[in-house]
């Protein structure tokens, strides 16, 4: 998308789309998905103690899929200009919680209508756990709280698709896998 820092977008109860639930694309202006590795808070994070330990924070992990739909043409965005548009997100599926595990180099594929996407979670800052310490510290700098129950998504490991009519599902190599569909 041509964003070459990390940035940091709000995802709200209302976004949140059930495994196997719908998307209504006449709602969206030109919807994408990708696939991603969701982290789930434990407990409050303190972002103003420095030796916060946020990976330990964390008590589970499951396939995601984040729904992207940037207000601005063909994705075309200035760092500002996606962050104010929150990142693109519009919506996000998460598949079945399963216990913390090391998530380094696992297999992702993507599976759309629109095509197939293969990767691996090595494509998420060279590891994911790395998202959640640079959330960490961006959540320091603009004061932004963390709390238990927070849903984390770690960020895209394979470029997006566009969401059309169809099924859509993303699965990762021993962490599970997750599906919506794009209605009309």
């Amino acid at each position: 998308m041509g964003v070459s820092d990390v940035i940091v977008g709000r995802l709200t109860d209302a976004m949140r789309i059930p495994d196997d639930g719908a998307v209504h694309l006449a709602a969206l202006v030109h919807p994408k998905v990708e696939p991603e590795i969701a982290f789930r808070l434990a407990r409050d994070v303190d972002t103003a103690d420095p030796a916060a330990d946020i990976e330990g924070a964390i008590d589970a992990v499951a396939a995601a899929i984040e729904v992207i739909d940037s207000r601005y043409r063909d994705f075309r965005f200035t760092y500002p200009g996606v962050i104010a548009d929150n990142t693109s997100a519009a919506g996000y599926a998460v598949g079945p919680w399963h216990p913390m595990t090391d998530v380094a180099n696992r297999a992702v594929r993507l599976i759309a209508p629109g095509g197939t996407e293969i990767g691996s979670t090595a494509a998420i800052l060279g590891h994911p756990i790395r998202a959640l310490y640079a959330l960490l510290s961006m959540c320091r700098e603009h004061r932004i709280e963390l709390r238990k129950g927070y849903v984390v998504l770690a960020g895209a490991a394979t470029a997006a698709i566009a969401l059309t009519e169809g099924v859509v599902r993303c699965e990762v190599t021993g962490v599970g896998s997750v599906q919506l569909k794009g209605l009309p």
